[in-house]
Order: C-alpha cells, then structure tokens, then sequence
C-alpha cells in the first residue's frame, strides 16, 4: 500500500528575512514620526507662554494714553487745533525719572527690557524666568496710511523664549 503524499506549508527563509526587514522599516518609520513629535511639543508649549506674556504686554500699553501731553480720554489730543490742546513729547521713553509702576503714555514703554518679564507692579511672572521682553516705540502714521508720522505710533514688543526664538508682535496706536 502506498502512503499519501503530504506537502508540508509554511515561510522560506528567504521570505522571512523579507517580512523581518519590511516590519523592521516600518517600525524605523513610526518611532521617527513619534520622536519628532515628541521633541516638538513644547516648541508649542513655548510658543503658547510668548504669546500670553506679549498680550500682558500689551494689554498693559493699550490702556494708557496716546502721549504724555495728551488729555485724559484722549481729549485734547496733543498736536491738534483743539482749544487747550498742548504739543505731543518729543520724547520716547519715560519722562522726568517715571518708572514702569506709574507709567502713563504708550511711549512710556519704549526701551523697555524686561528680565524676566514683569508685571505693572514690578513683579517677575511666575514660572516664566527665561523669557525676556523688549519693547520699542516709534512714530509710524505714514504706515497706517496717515497724513503725518506723528499722528499713530506702531508698539512693537519681542519676546525671547527660552528656546531662543524670537516672536515680534506690534499694535497701532493712534492719536484721535
């Protein structure tokens, strides 16, 4: 009597190795898309913290007065034909020793080096000791479409994250 024949099923060596190197690839190709990710969020982080620091900023300079010779509210506007309206400085930066605490024109701010950043009161915002925020101010009305430079001031501030980035945001302020 004769025996059956069975074939026996499975894998080669050769295309084991094949199916070895194919997963090992892809394995390669998924770590390296993770790695990136992972180094990468806290660019995110980073970035995130500048921003809020700068809006602090300002939030801060937005709320003061176009120029030192400005009246409060903005009426009389310095520069203007209004009865009792006075000259706008001719100084950017802080007037007669102020300091930031009692700063009260946007101008105020121009030189401004913070180290790390502060709040009005002089006080360091927690947690952000390696950040540094500067601050200029120049007269930019001809920017914004305005007949004279004099009339709008462009506040640009620069923050420095820890990562060495540097993110410049500027805002408008106009004499109205």
């Amino acid at each position: 009597m004769l025996k059956p024949v069975h074939r026996q099923s499975g894998f080669t060596l050769v295309e084991l190795i094949v199916f070895i190197i194919v997963v090992a690839l892809a394995v390669t190709g998924v770590v390296l898309v993770i790695n990136r990710t992972v180094t990468q969020a806290p660019e995110a982080l980073v970035r995130t913290r500048a921003l809020e620091i700068a809006q602090a900023y300002l939030d801060e300079i937005a709320t003061k007065r176009y120029d030192e010779n400005t009246g409060q509210g903005g009426v009389p506007r310095c520069d203007s034909a209004d009865s009792g309206a006075q000259p706008c400085s001719n100084v950017l930066g802080p007037e007669g020793g102020e300091t930031r605490a009692v700063y009260d024109d946007t101008d105020d701010y121009h030189g401004l080096d913070d180290n790390p950043p502060r709040d009005a009161g002089g006080n360091p915002f927690p947690g952000y000791a390696d950040y540094r925020v500067q601050v200029s101010v120049t007269y930019a009305g001809t920017e914004v479409g305005l007949a004279n430079d004099r009339l709008a001031k462009r506040v640009t501030l620069i923050v420095t994250t820890p990562l060495g980035d540097t993110i410049p945001v500027s805002f408008y302020r106009g004499n109205f």
